[in-house]
């Protein structure tokens, strides 16, 4: 992919991130899953928050005001936006933004389609999304010896013993996203043995190989129709 799209793709999705999380706290909300089931409460497709109008439409969203005009599609799992080529031309273009004359839907879709070829992107549904590049992770030092598992997430916490799902959650977490202590929903994995906290590390649905993601999904599942 071009240097010059990918810098505009990365601002987009933090500005997108950034009117997501002004959002949630002016909604007095802790993730976009929270959002999701303040919305089946809530009737009305308009918010005002801090200044910035929201309009939800169809799969996205616009945030907007004197200054800024913000449009996107909600991504997957955790993630704020994906990218949808027209939808991001279209953006530029009403912002008058200097890359316009060079980027139109066409060619965004152009890019990011070689990009899933390189490896640099990759599509889930209708939407594009950066790969996390090997140099950009880690391996876990997951402990060989523990006999529990307490998951945190705000101001949830599950105790789960030790089991095979759980290891296998492990086998396939082999390399994880360097900045993941950044992440906008983390978890927090503690391993304890015989009452001792051994080792933990942050979690999310973006740092993780997709394996592990599926499996603590399940788990996550699991633990949450237990204790509701």
């Amino acid at each position: 992919m071009e240097e010059k799209l990918r810098i505009i793709i990365n601002e987009y999705i933090e500005n997108v991130n950034y009117v997501c999380i002004n959002l949630l706290k002016g909604l007095n909300l802790k993730s976009k899953e929270e959002f999701w089931k303040y919305k089946e409460t809530h009737w009305g497709t308009e918010f005002e928050v801090n200044g910035i109008k929201y309009i939800l439409h169809g799969k996205g969203c616009i945030a907007t005001n004197d200054e800024m005009f913000i449009d996107w599609d909600f991504g997957y799992g955790s993630r704020w936006c994906g990218i949808n080529p027209w939808i991001l031309a279209s953006m530029l273009e009403r912002n008058k933004d200097a890359h316009v004359e060079y980027y139109d839907s066409k060619r965004i879709e152009e890019e990011c389609e070689q990009a899933v070829l390189n490896g640099e992107m990759y599509q889930k549904y209708d939407l594009y999304y950066f790969s996390i590049p090997i140099s950009e992770t880690f391996e876990p030092s997951f402990p060989k010896e523990f006999d529990t598992l307490i998951i945190e997430h705000f101001d949830s916490k599950w105790i789960i013993p030790r089991n095979k799902v759980i290891d296998r959650f492990i086998r396939k977490s082999r390399r994880i996203y360097n900045h993941i202590e950044k992440s906008l929903n983390k978890y927090i994995l503690k391993f304890i043995l015989e009452g001792k906290e051994i080792y933990s590390i942050p979690y999310d649905d973006i740092g993780y190989p997709k394996n592990a993601v599926r499996i603590m999904s399940d788990i996550l599942k699991n633990v949450s129709k237990e204790t509701k």
